[in-house]
């Protein structure tokens, strides 16, 4: 994992669940209790109540089907913890439902779930039917330099492009460790995605013991700024307008939360303002093709991905083309054979993806069917990689199917295949770069592109032969 990132949240430990909350809370160990003591969560006030033996047999119900469903389905469950320390998490929290509230049985779940230490096999307790955790109205981003305030409803503008340094007092790499242990992970760049929306969730930082109530929550920034923010459901959350930091806003109105809007730069800005998953450009100045691809499915009533790909290489055959850029970054998965026309032909273009002119723009986002194409174009098409290492872990247990628990109507998902994207890296946790490009606020502030202009301005390998894949120039991990 990058350095500035690794000091701020880590892959937690099996054995290090058997730390109370309430100790974890005094002396600042950072990470959950789960499974062995019954008064595991006396040291903390909880405002919702413990869950009626009625309710509590549905739940122990359901976590027999989720045990079952997982030993059945799963590829290999016990790939990264001893099975006697799975079991004895579930045979805890079994016996523990009785005495816990339905905020503290979810989040004691996801922590079991998240155990099993792949990114496939994950459960969000903030986000079940019925059941889902309030909100705090700001939007926050994990950068190498902090984590800043990206977004805000207008009546927190002030806070915009402050960083947050502490949350009821305690530090917030502390927090974001504490939080790490319901994190369902590949490796540690899945911690630093996902806790930047864990963190605004006050019920799980009230049942974690980060905070004293769930309720309400007191957020330190840059600059002695304290605020003490109120949850909001999901229908008040989503009320109001927003700002963003994000300059490519002139007004800083965001057309849209979701975050390929709040990261868009000029480049992008125009195509995602149409709804377009995808699309290409010529940047004429700098001989370049770039091709922007945020899911890994057809998008309808436009041409298909494989017909984008041909009007690509037949531009590429008329035209002046120095490099190809092809965007990642936003891509979150789908189907991987959505893009096999695209790798296919790039594949054989030996004379020019060998010179090093093929650049894949990366991040921590970049997941699933998005990771294995990828992978696919750093193996095939001597694809170099830009940006930061992706939150998936190129062989890996993935294909990842629901499981649905019908009494308490819990959502979760399950690995049911191992994926081998590259035989070569073995049990690497990272995608490996060749050019790993900080993460500062500043950039995002500014709107600029680091990752283009550094995937821009690599030399090329003129006169290189393709050999098959060359040692990375930045590592990812």
């Amino acid at each position: 994992m990058p350095t500035q990132l690794a000091s701020r949240v880590q892959r937690p430990e099996p054995t290090a669940h058997t730390t109370s909350v309430t100790a974890r809370r005094c002396v600042g160990i950072g990470l959950v209790a789960l499974l062995t003591a019954s008064s595991l969560f006396s040291g903390c006030s909880n405002n919702a109540q413990v869950m009626s033996p009625g309710k509590a047999k549905k739940w122990q119900e359901d976590l027999q089907t989720m045990h079952t469903a997982l030993l059945e389905r799963h590829v290999d469950l016990y790939h990264e913890i001893p099975q006697d320390t799975f079991e004895n998490a579930v045979a805890a929290l079994h016996d523990d439902l009785p005495t816990l509230s339905v905020n503290q049985a979810l989040v004691r779940l996801s922590e079991v779930i998240a155990m099993v230490g792949d990114g496939h096999t994950s459960m969000y307790p903030g986000e079940q039917r019925g059941m889902m955790f309030r909100f705090i109205p700001l939007h926050l981003w994990l950068f190498d330099d902090g984590m800043f305030v990206t977004a805000a409803r207008t009546t927190h503008e002030h806070l915009i492009g402050k960083e947050l340094l502490r949350i009821e007092g305690m530090e917030v790499g502390e927090v974001l460790r504490v939080i790490s242990s319901t994190i369902s992970a590949d490796n540690d760049m899945e911690y630093a995605y996902t806790s930047s929306f864990h963190i605004l969730r006050p019920e799980l930082l009230h049942v974690l013991g980060v905070a004293p109530s769930a309720d309400s929550v007191r957020f330190e920034f840059e600059g002695g700024i304290t605020e003490t923010f109120r949850s909001e459901n999901l229908k008040a959350y989503r009320k109001g307008s927003w700002l963003t930091a994000n300059s490519v806003y002139p007004d800083r109105r965001p057309v849209s939360r979701r975050l390929e809007y709040l990261f868009a730069t000029p480049l992008t800005l125009p195509h995602l303002s149409e709804r377009k998953y995808y699309w290409w450009e010529y940047l004429e100045e700098d001989e370049t093709v770039f091709f922007q691809y945020n899911t890994c499915w057809d998008q309808k009533d436009r041409p298909t991905v494989a017909g984008m790909a041909e009007e690509i290489f037949a531009f590429m055959d008329q035209n002046p083309v120095e490099r190809l850029i092809i965007d990642l970054r936003q891509n979150t998965g789908g189907e991987p054979l959505t893009a096999r026309a695209l790798i296919d032909g790039l594949a054989a273009r030996t004379d020019f993806t060998s010179q090093g002119r093929l650049f894949v723009l990366v991040g921590r986002r970049t997941y699933s069917a998005a990771l294995t194409n990828a992978a696919e174009l750093r193996r095939s098409a001597n694809a170099r990689l830009v940006g930061e290492p992706p939150r998936g872990k190129p062989n890996s247990p993935s294909e990842g199917r629901d499981i649905d628990l019908p009494k308490t109507k819990i959502w979760m998902t399950v690995s049911t295949q191992f994926v081998e994207r590259d035989p070569d890296l073995g049990d690497a946790a990272f995608l490996p770069l060749d050019f790993r490009v900080p993460k500062e606020f500043a950039s995002y502030r500014d709107a600029i592109d680091a990752d283009l202009e550094a995937a821009l301005s690599a030399p090329l390998l003129l006169g290189a032969q393709s050999a098959g894949r060359r040692g990375s120039e930045g590592g990812g991990g």
